[in-house]
């Protein structure tokens, strides 16, 4: 199995984030000097009727500025920031090329616009498996989409944080992604994966709607669901769905 993440494609969308923020800061300094000018000259006199018109018009004009500062700032510590692995997906992946062989391919880290962001995707001749991998770690109970955690004294909580409602929505996105890009049949699935072993993670699930596995169960857990059926993809349309996602 290869184990890859796309750190060049993610280096370059860094870069372009960051040519962004310049090209932001550079209208933002633009309209705090022409708003600093009309405030400096002034090019309507305060008995003139146009004046609130133009009083507006250089206070707008700062507003902008600033806010394109700001946005500039976001940008640049998005792009400084961009992360270009993920060390909870490798260590899966390591877990996987236990028992997956060349047919395929575990892409790590995966970011597009479209997408948002991906823990990992492996593909294969099997389907496409999108990965929600956490390191939490407590006493949870998994009804269909809905998580709770044990807290002290034996009380449940209800948890707002859903990572099967996540991968659900991820699932949604790269079939759309993929269909846009020429894969209209992609097999699509997902999988929870906890990285904490039990005792520090005991996870209960009941009508799960998205299998959930800890790194000791997972090659089970991936038999009985995902890896059930290992012809879902020819190896040509495996290659074409792993170039769409790593670029």
């Amino acid at each position: 199995m290869q184990n890859v993440a796309p750190e060049t494609a993610l280096a370059r969308r860094s870069r372009n984030v960051l040519l962004g923020a310049l090209v932001v800061a550079l209208f933002g300094v633009l309209a705090l000097s022409i708003g600093g000018f009309m405030f400096g000259v002034a090019l309507v006199v305060p008995d003139n009727p146009s004046f609130p018109t133009y009083d507006l018009a250089r206070r707008v004009l700062l507003g902008i500025g600033g806010l394109a500062f700001v946005i500039a700032l976001a940008l640049t510590i998005r792009a400084l920031t961009w992360k270009t692995d993920n060390i909870l997906a490798e260590a899966i992946g390591a877990e996987l090329a236990n028992f997956l062989d060349k047919r395929y391919i575990y892409i790590r880290n995966v970011s597009k616009r479209q997408l948002g962001y991906l823990d990992a995707v492996l593909v294969g001749t099997a389907g496409v498996l999108v990965f929600r991998i956490t390191p939490k770690q407590g006493i949870f109970y998994n009804e269909g989409t809905k998580w709770m955690l044990q807290k002290d004294k034996g009380a449940w909580q209800t948890l707002s944080w859903s990572p099967t409602d996540e991968v659900i929505d991820d699932i949604k996105k790269v079939r759309q992604y993929l269909q846009s890009n020429g894969i209209e049949d992609a097999q699509v699935f997902g999988v929870i994966v906890f990285t904490s072993p039990s005792p520090q993670t005991i996870i209960t699930a009941q009508d799960n709607t998205v299998p959930i596995a800890q790194v000791e169960t997972l090659e089970e857990k991936l038999d009985s669901n995902y890896l059930a059926k290992k012809d879902r993809h020819d190896v040509a349309t495996v290659s074409k769905i792993a170039q769409i996602l790593y670029r």
